[in-house]
C-alpha cells in the first residue's frame, strides 16, 4: 500500500471542515417544504362566510358538520374547511 501526502495550508483546512459541516447539516435537516400557516376564522367571520347564523354554525360544530380548532377557551374555523362547506352546501 502507497502512501499519499498532501499539504494543505490552515485555511484549506478551515474550508473543507466548513464545508463538511455544512454538508452533514443539509443532510440532517428533514426537508419539510416551508407551508403557509393556514387562515383562521372567529365564529362570527365564519358565519359571514358561510351566510349563516352563530345558532346554526354552533349546530353544525356539534354536530361535526364543520371541523373546528380549540385555541385555549377560543374557537377558530379553518379556510380550507369554510371553503369545503360552501363547496358542499352548492
Amino acid at each position: 500500500m502507497e502512501k499519499i501526502s498532501y499539504i494543505m495550508s490552515e485555511n484549506d483546512i478551515q474550508l473543507m471542515i466548513e464545508s463538511i459541516v455544512a454538508e452533514l447539516k443539509k443532510n440532517e435537516q428533514p426537508t419539510v417544504e416551508a407551508e403557509k400557516p393556514e387562515k383562521l376564522y372567529t365564529a362570527a367571520e365564519a358565519c359571514k362566510i358561510l351566510r349563516c347564523s352563530k345558532p346554526t354554525l354552533h349546530r353544525w360544530k356539534k354536530a361535526g358538520i364543520i371541523p373546528f380548532v380549540r385555541l385555549g377557551v377560543n374557537i377558530r374555523y379553518k379556510e380550507s374547511d369554510l371553503k369545503k362547506l360552501l363547496e358542499t352546501k352548492k
